[in-house]
């Protein structure tokens, strides 16, 4: 007889119960009367805490009415149990169970196919019955109880909750600003006690930017103290501390600044310091009528987000908006779902998790925490992968904040919330300490504020974490105050707080790092420039002489390092993450796009982010490359608000003796995960999907549910070359525009692959100087007549630039003092312009003719070559469909549909090889130019539509490589391919997608 349904959820049920009796679920089967209207009996019914109840809908497969049962339960009212737990049903998990549990005979067949691994199908519905989301949108994901589990936790959290407690807490942090700005004036230094404190501007003029500056400051003072109390309000359940209603009324005074400050001392004396003492610093110069005023309101919002808070990065999603200096330093937050994907994806499940010791010992940093949203989900899920394999993570939770979690950051608001988020995983098991680091930034300051000199009379400055640049040994770091306060110790006694950073120490560095560049070149451009000379070290206000001690140190810190100026600050962390982490240990990245196809080789010499892949190449294996195709400005990237492209790059250092597998799974998605539950099942895809990928040259699908979200690919690492494929939506034209960069021609509906004449730019020609190397010699100035001695193509001009032969755009006076300079770069001067970037749904070519020598400017680069044939027929190349894949492919492909390059990777970029022509095709490609360089081009993406790109196409083809009719056939299906890539295409209506 078939095992009935009722009984296997009695089973699953157990199981559920038995992997999260540590998360306090009570988890019930057949539960009778469960709804207030009577509307049946859930097969499973879950009651988590003060959270809204969930429940699991079961049917033996194939499960027809199983999406119907789910509905009728959204929107159903749960009766509250005897601690008033109840509510509105919004989420709910469909499971399909396989038809061998259904063939079971007894109850212990079962536990032992569950205990085994068998694998279920689950699926959740979450919203009312008449507007809902599921998750996957089609299809189920499969995996045993335990994955059903993992998949919970996220998938119950309803987002709406989440979302609330943003909006509250981002409407009394203004609220509470608001009253703190109306409480201060220009006469009282409280607003510049906050600032500096916060290290933040509270400027006393009356403009509108230093309103906005200051009110900029209140709301992050606001955002920090709501914090705090929010902590302290989770505390007083747990500790023997009264909540803030409680103690008023015990001690018979309003909720005031002297009330909290006596609260939160009591916290300090059993430690929570990173927490506490900062807001303890920053209620301190609250006046006492604005903490009277603002206090009540900021508690009451407090309350309101408890539930959020104890799960979500909610302060740090607020407080991000809220830093100053935010985009002088690049520290974009990190998005929440961004946060778990990389976790999942970078902490190994292979590890005994149900050992304490394997726990305790598994060391996690971030070294540019932020608000630590990266080191929270890295330990969410060590403490899941724990828990699931039977442990009781709480119990280790002291030691792991005393030990075994690093976080770091300059501002010190980022440890103030990085510890408050980590403690909140545990808020009942109270610590003695730890790893929590603000690090100094900028010239070192004396008791007087004057600013402290070497020997030499140079200011002595510090580089915040970047000093780890430069260790090679285990070192103390003394950790906030840095203005030589002392809190109590484990003993009680007062001491120094300081801890031990150690090289190799780290069993997962993981970080998404600043990106700002040490070096700008902004001001030598034309028209000048009022940005920073180094904005890597520009900000809170550190001068020129500060900026330039700062960088000379962080140079001579990572000189024997991968870290370059070229590549940024990014290059810098992530050679801090290669110092840090140990042999067999893992780092995890969020970085620019530009780190695996930036940078290159000159002269044989790795330079920018080049460095960076010959160490992962070298030094590492495992190494899984995830970038994401998307079409919108911020759908591409990881990070809030970058508006630029990124990889999240993760790799296991190699353990000692072991040697490089010189590959590296790259992952194209065509989404950014939308949610939590979103971005670990993609994670868990994404793994899957690589254990199918293990020969190079080989891809899969990525798969949730029956949706396809993306593809995996293996490829061989090779020295010394970009990591191209990236961003990435059909894998056939990747694969054919590589071979086509090699020398092979291989076309759909073909077996066989055409071999043609390719090289590389560099070697049948000569890229000119750097257009700052112009603009320091010469005065630029708009426009050019047929009588300036010295033309230039500077900028890229969509609206007016659509054919192969352009008309010089500016004209340039050479400077007296540097005239000598001038008669030297003017003979790089060239007919031959390759573009610098091309907008390839915009624009139409990747180079340009002038009819004179002209000068290159920022977006024309020269290149010169030994006749004017070459000139031309190379400028007809990047006009044809098949030069723009060439251009395409080891592009940095970093913003939309925007492939750029550089000066020094232009002659990389492969060409049409002109000395393997014979002369007669050779001037068959010249006369390409000659007959249709002033003919009207579409913008590249809609080259499957423009009949002038198809005459070049097809005069390539066949007059100078000599093919027939039929490879012009088939290569009008490649070109339909990589019109539709969405880094060619863009989001624009033009493209292929939209008008086929």
């Amino acid at each position: 007889m078939p095992y009935q349904e009722n009984y296997l959820n009695v089973r699953i049920a157990d199981r559920i119960r038995t992997m999260t009796a540590d998360l306090g679920w009570n988890v019930r089967e057949e539960a009778n009367n469960a709804f207030t209207t009577g509307q049946g009996t859930p097969d499973i019914l879950i009651r988590r805490g003060d959270a809204p109840p969930v429940i699991i809908e079961n049917e033996y497969e194939p499960a027809r009415t199983l999406e119907t049962d789910c509905l009728n339960r959204l929107g159903a009212d749960v009766v509250s149990d005897t601690s008033g737990i109840g509510g509105e049903v919004s989420v709910v998990f469909a499971l399909r169970s396989p038809d061998s549990l259904r063939q079971c005979e007894h109850a212990g067949e079962v536990d032992e196919l569950l205990q085994a691994g068998e694998q279920l199908e689950f699926a959740v519905y979450r919203g009312r019955s008449d507007c809902y989301t599921r998750f996957p949108s089609s299809g189920f994901l499969r995996g045993d109880v335990r994955e059903l589990v993992d998949f919970m936790r996220p998938a119950s959290i309803p987002e709406d909750i989440v979302n609330r407690a943003a909006d509250m807490l981002a409407a009394g942090t203004n609220d509470a600003a608001e009253i703190l700005i109306r409480h201060s004036d220009d006469s009282y230094d409280f607003g510049v006690k906050l600032g500096a404190t916060l290290r933040q501007p509270w400027p006393l003029g009356d403009g509108k930017t230093d309103a906005e500056a200051r009110l900029q400051t209140a709301r992050m003072c606001a955002t920090m103290l709501i914090n705090a109390l929010a902590y302290q309000q989770n505390l007083s359940g747990h500790l023997d501390i009264d909540d803030l209603p409680t103690a008023a009324r015990q001690r018979g005074v309003p909720i005031g600044k002297e009330l909290v400050m006596d609260l939160w001392d009591e916290i300090l004396d059993i430690n929570y310091w990173p927490i506490f003492h900062i807001a303890s610093r920053l209620l301190m110069d609250v006046p006492e009528d604005a903490a009277s005023a603002t206090l009540p309101g900021m508690h009451k919002t407090a309350s309101r987000i408890q539930t959020a808070m104890r799960q979500n990065d909610v302060a740090g999603i607020v407080f991000q908006r809220l830093i100053a200096d935010r985009k002088t330093l690049k520290t974009y937050y990190t998005r929440p779902e961004s946060a778990a994907f990389l976790a999942h994806l970078a902490v190994p499940e292979d590890l005994d998790w149900s050992d304490p010791d394997v726990v305790k010992n598994y060391r996690i940093a971030d070294y540019a925490c932020g608000t630590g949203g990266l080191v929270l989900a890295a330990y969410q899920r060590v403490r899941d992968l724990h828990r699931l394999a039977g442990g009781h993570p709480d119990e280790l939770h002291s030691h792991m904040m005393e030990n075994s979690l690093t976080a770091c950051d300059i501002m010190p608001a980022s440890v103030h919330l990085s510890a408050s988020l980590l403690s909140s995983v545990a808020p009942d098991r109270t610590y003695r300490g730890t790893r929590m680091v603000q690090y100094p930034f900028g010239g070192v300051r004396d008791a007087d504020g004057e600013l402290e000199r070497d020997g030499k009379g140079r200011p002595v400055v510090r580089i915040g974490s970047l000093e780890l640049l430069g260790l090679n040994e285990s070192q103390r770091q003394v950790v906030m105050p840095l203005d030589g306060r002392r809190v109590a110790g484990a003993t009680g006694e007062m001491k120094p707080v300081s801890i031990e950073m150690t090289p190799a120490s780290q069993d997962l560095v993981i970080m998404n790092p600043p990106f700002t560049r040490p070096t700008k070149h902004a001001q030598i451009k034309p028209g000048g420039s009022v940005d920073p000379r180094n904005p890597a070290f520009a900000a809170f206000g550190t001068s020129e002489e500060e900026q330039l001690m700062m960088k000379a140190k962080e140079r001579d810190a990572g000189k024997d390092t991968i870290s370059d100026g070229n590549a940024g600050l990014g290059s810098a962390f992530a050679a801090i993450a290669d110092n840090m982490v140990k042999p067999g240990g893992r780092i995890a990245l969020i970085l620019p796009l530009s780190s695996v196809v930036g940078g290159g080789t000159e002269g044989g010499v790795a330079y920018s982010w080049q460095k960076l892949r010959n160490m992962l190449s070298t030094n590492y294996t495992d190494i899984v490359v995830v970038s994401v195709t998307g079409t919108g400005r911020a759908d591409y990237a990881f990070s809030a608000d970058t508006g630029m492209g990124e990889v999240v790059v993760t790799a296991r250092r190699l353990p000692t003796g072991a040697e490089p597998a010189s590959v590296a799974h790259f992952v194209n998605l065509q989404a950014l995960p939308g949610d939590g539950i979103g971005a670990t099942q993609l994670a868990h895809a994404i793994v899957e999907s690589m254990s199918n990928v293990l020969e190079a040259g080989t891809h899969a699908d990525v798969k949730l549910g029956d949706d396809r979200v993306g593809v995996v690919s293996l490829e061989t690492l090779e020295p010394n070359r970009k990591w191209t494929a990236v961003r990435l939506t059909d894998y056939r034209v990747y694969r054919r525009a590589k071979r086509l960069s090699s020398g092979e021609l291989d076309l759909p509906l073909s077996n066989a692959t055409v071999e043609i004449p390719i090289t590389r730019l560099g070697i049948i020609g000569k890229s000119g100087v750097t257009h700052r190397r112009f603009a320091e010699s010469f005065d630029i100035t708009t426009g050019c007549q047929p009588t300036d001695e010295h033309p230039f193509l500077w900028n890229r001009n969509h609206s007016t630039q659509f054919t192969m032969m352009l008309n010089p755009d500016k004209s340039g006076t050479p400077r007296a003092k540097r005239k000598a300079d001038g008669i030297r770069y003017w003979t790089h001067a060239s007919n031959l312009h390759i573009a610098e970037s091309i907008g390839l749904d915009s624009n139409p070519c990747a180079a340009a003719y002038t009819p004179t020598p002209t000068g290159g400017g920022a977006a024309w680069p020269n290149m010169r070559m030994d006749t004017d044939d070459y000139e031309r027929a190379t400028c007809a190349w990047f006009g044809s469909t098949l030069g723009l894949m060439c251009y395409w492919v080891d592009a940095n492909r970093t913003q939309g549909a925007r492939s750029r390059t550089s000066v020094t990777a232009i002659p990389s970029i492969a060409t049409l090889d002109l000395r393997r022509l014979t002369p007669n095709r050779l001037q068959a490609a010249v006369d390409i130019f000659n007959d249709l360089c002033h003919q009207r081009l579409l913008p590249a993406s809609e080259s499957y539509r423009d009949p002038v790109r198809h005459e070049i196409d097809r005069r390539f083809l066949v007059d100078v490589l000599g093919l027939g009719d039929d490879v012009v056939q088939q290569f009008a299906i490649l070109r339909n391919q990589w019109c539709a890539e969405t880094t060619v295409a863009g989001g624009k209506k033009t493209g292929i997608r939209c008008n086929t």
